[in-house]
């Protein structure tokens, strides 16, 4: 049975990190298709899941432990982001926070591209790829390297 279990994570694991790739690779599509609103849509997304594959990787907790957590505490987004950046403080706490406050941002404008009766044009589309660009550089360097760095300076 818990040779199953690990199966099964590991499974999720990488579907998420595929799913990343995936929405990563569709912000270009959406670009060149001039396709705006759902580049920011896309980029998040991209984020969010490379930041839960690496949050799996990186903390050990299994995807029962984090969906019983998220139950009891609503907000999986920030679940997740928040209990990361607990993780990489151990690291460098300064340059965890304001990976912390970055990520907030980028959640922000992906809330007002999809729910508010705004325009999203070609340099807001481009502006969300760099994001994307910057947090997935940010979680390879912690996951592969070790290191936290600055992400206003990736």
């Amino acid at each position: 049975m818990f040779y199953y279990i690990c199966i099964l994570k590991t499974d999720l694991v990488s579907i998420l990190e595929k799913k990343s790739i995936e929405n990563f690779q569709a912000i270009d599509l959406l670009i060149n298709g001039k396709l705006n609103a759902p580049v920011i849509h896309c980029a998040y997304y991209s984020s969010l899941q490379l930041l839960i594959h690496n949050f799996y990787k990186y903390t050990g907790i299994s995807e029962a432990q984090a969906i019983s957590n998220i139950k009891a505490n609503g907000k999986s987004h920030q679940y997740f982001l928040n209990m990361y950046v607990e993780e990489i403080k151990t690291l460098d706490s300064r340059n965890a926070s304001k990976f912390l406050n970055f990520f907030n941002s980028f959640k922000r404008k992906r809330n007002e591209s999809d729910y508010n009766n705004i325009d999203i044009n070609d340099s807001d589309s481009k502006e969300a790829k760099v994001c994307a660009e910057k947090i997935k550089i940010f979680l390879n360097k912690v996951s592969n390297e070790g290191k936290c760095e600055n992400i206003y300076n990736i």
